[in-house]
């Protein structure tokens, strides 16, 4: 039997490995076959070997990285997003916007186009295979521009037309475009607008965005703009101010780059939608809207297609919308692959709801059927947390998703070992609409080098499949919660997506890196059961779940009693330990309250009853609660109050002096007796590292 290897869909990024299948129970033949991807020279190169290796030794990996034992289940259910628009109701605005701003053009803005060729070496980087091992899916590349496009600080504007208007406005237009590019956007530098200023970018089919003001969306006069589906567009200042002598001075911008969307060319084969880049879709590939989802239905709402502008290439993946515990807010965490986006980027646009009208039905940006493009939903994202460990990343989206989009809920029990458990997923392969895919948990599965099983899920396709772009799409239980997101392929023929008798689909655990990302989603200790909220201490009382919030009862001790730790019981208040000797406490049974230094004055000490003279003071009276012969001392012993976190007590001078802090700049366990790095039992924390208990809840360490 012959194996070769090669995840046609990316790895993790800048990884050096390859993950390569090891031998399966019962595979005798010596002669393997492995692909190996090798850095060429620059970014855009390339290399792949194919490589017949004869009489190697290759050894099954039982490898599985398990979870925690300690680790308690955590999930939590869907939400629903709160506020801001549609996506139906964003394209309205947009469509009203491109009317108002088409109504001001200026005549001639055709003239004289910006015009931005890509190269025949530009047209194979994106038609060539999809990258192994490193890298996301290329859509598209960045173009510079010659010269400076636009209007440079303190120069006139040196391309384009203007208009003016008689009370001192005007509106300058220019062309831009990319020919036989499916999307462009612009790169603009230097940007700075009077408050009487604003720039749009408007296609020919009824897309704009802006307005842009000031010093741009980022603040600091660098920042991409939106998409817009169309090879051509137009930029537009519009100047309503009066006095233009004045105010255009302060106007600059430079138009440096442009992003020449093209996505994937089609394959010589059936096609399931009509025109590129939804006609590079493998043949097994199920359109969203040509099944029930079941599961997977509330992903349709969660999943988006991700674009973004890095180095020389626009890049593609697929992500989704996670919800936390906190139900008093509303946070747009949004789960991708680590291999896909690992870092800050401020370009990256999201495409919710990105799916054919109906089953096999045309792009939603055709070309060919025409209508309004669906508008990027949000653009910007920063990480919140991102691991190649597990391959995931947890993005802060910078802007609200749509108000019909839905955050996941989500199960960090381990499912890697559940053989047969079944997952289902929505993705957007090949930069095109929404797919479906059902898998089944493989938990016998071989494993490719790199990838141990519990750190990734082993899976067999059974309906649909997924390909380049799909990566970062979350997978779902049959409770239609997310437990990881798409790594790649792990297989024999990893170049035919729909060969599922020889390949593996691999996702990322939940369960594995959940430990990096609770803070994130689970920031107040949600919960799912009661048994979840049990903090393992009896006078914290019952701790019960309460919608997603561990909820306490409070003290179990009432009625004067005092709560006790060590016995988990309600004893008679015999001390207090409050630093004052009161009726029922004496020398025996409170030595810390009534033979202790108190009201900051160490020359009076309280005495203790005078029928319990064994407590050591000679100076209580036969009187009782009242202190006789004044408050001096002759060693250090008597002025010692049993406490090892306020010092060490010291006699000088016949008089007690307080000790000084034993731990400064650390914590003190008063229980141990020495100085700490954590926290004890109900100090303030901020994660569970804070607390010598590994325990932090709502704030406060629980436990020693």
């Amino acid at each position: 039997m012959t194996a070769k290897t090669i995840d046609r869909r990316p790895q993790t990024a800048g990884l050096s490995r390859n993950p390569s299948p090891v031998t399966m129970p019962g595979m005798t033949d010596s002669r393997r076959l492995f692909g190996v991807t090798l850095p060429g020279k620059g970014a855009r190169m390339r290399t792949r070997f194919w490589i017949l290796l004869a009489a190697v030794s290759i050894i099954w990996m039982p490898l599985t990285v398990a979870q925690s034992a300690e680790q308690p289940t955590k999930r939590v259910g869907p939400e629903q997003a709160v506020g801001g628009l549609t996506v139906a109701e964003q394209a309205a605005r947009q469509l009203q916007l491109h009317g108002e701003i088409t109504a001001v053009m200026p005549a001639g803005v055709n003239q004289t186009p910006l015009t931005i060729e890509i190269t025949q070496q530009d047209r194979n980087d994106l038609s060539g295979p999809a990258p192994n091992g490193d890298a996301p899916l290329r859509v598209g590349v960045v173009k510079s521009v010659p010269d400076a496009v636009g209007k440079p600080f303190g120069h006139a504007f040196n391309r384009g037309v203007v208009e003016k208007g008689q009370d001192g406005s005007f509106v300058w237009a220019m062309t831009v475009t990319s020919p036989d590019a499916q999307a462009i956007r612009l790169h603009l530098t230097g940007f700075s607008l009077p408050h009487n200023t604003e720039m749009y970018f408007i296609s020919t089919n009824g897309q704009a965005h802006g307005p842009y003001v000031g010093k741009g969306r980022n603040g600091n006069g660098d920042f991409w703009t939106r998409s817009i589906a169309s090879d051509t567009g137009r930029v537009v200042l519009r100047y309503t101010g009066d006095t233009p002598g004045a105010d255009r001075p302060k106007m600059s911008f430079v138009i440096s780059d442009v992003a020449h969307i093209r996505g994937r060319p089609p394959r010589p084969q059936l096609k399931s939608h009509d025109s590129w880049p939804c006609s590079d879709n493998a043949p097994c590939v199920v359109d969203v809207n040509c099944v029930n989802t079941g599961p997977a239905a509330p992903a349709e709402d969660a999943v988006a297609k991700m674009e973004w502008i890095q180095g020389p290439f626009i890049y593609t993946c697929s992500g989704g919308l996670l919800a936390d515990t906190d139900a008093g807010s509303q946070i747009p965490y949004f789960l991708t692959a680590n291999h896909c986006l690992n870092s800050d980027n401020s370009s990256l646009e999201t495409f919710f709801n990105y799916t054919t009208g109906s089953c096999n039905g045309a792009c939603p940006d055709s070309l060919v059927s025409g209508g309004t493009p669906p508008p990027a939903s949000t653009v910007g994202a920063t990480v919140a947390a991102t691991g190649s460990g597990g391959d995931f990343t947890l993005l802060t989206l910078d802007q609200a998703p749509p108000a019909d989009a839905t955050f996941l809920g989500w199960n960090n029990a381990p499912i890697a070992t559940d053989n047969g458990v079944n997952l289902y997923r929505i993705s957007n392969p090949n930069f095109g609409p929404q797919a479906y895919s059902q898998h089944d948990v493989d938990a016998n599965s071989p494993q490719c080098t790199g990838w141990p099983r519990g750190e990734r899920i082993y899976s067999v396709d059974r309906i649909g499949a997924t390909m380049g772009g799909s990566s970062g799409s979350p997978v779902l239980n049959g409770a239609s919660e997310v437990v990881g997101q798409l790594s790649g392929c792990c297989g024999f023929n990893c170049a035919d997506d729909c060969d599922s008798a020889n390949n593996w689909t691999v996702d990322g655990a939940l369960a594995f890196y959940w430990d990096s990302v609770s803070e994130f989603l689970d920031p107040q200790g949600g919960c799912a059961t009661d048994a979840e909220c049990d903090d393992g201490l009896f006078c914290t009382g019952t701790e019960t779940c309460v919608s997603g919030s561990c909820q306490s009862n409070g003290d179990p001790c009432g009625d004067g009693t005092v709560c006790n730790e060590a016995t988990d019981t309600c004893d008679a208040p015999a001390c207090d330990n409050d630093g004052t000797c009161e009726a029922g406490e004496d020398c025996n049974n409170c030595p810390n309250d009534c033979r202790q230094k108190t009201n900051g004055n160490p020359n009076s000490r309280y005495c203790c009853d005078g029928g319990l003279p064994d407590c050591g003071d000679s100076r209580c009276s036969e009187g009782g609660w009242s202190c006789g012969g004044g408050g001096s001392c002759t060693s250090d012993p008597e002025c010692d109050d049993g406490q090892f976190c306020n010092g060490a007590e010291t006699c000088s001078g016949g008089s007690c002096q307080s000790g000084s802090d034993p731990c400064p700049g650390q914590g003190c366990d008063e229980g141990s007796d020495q100085c700490v790095s954590c926290g004890g039992n109900k100090a303030p924390c901020n994660s569970n590292s804070d607390c010598c208990s590994n325990n932090c809840k709502n704030g406060t360490c629980r436990g020693n």
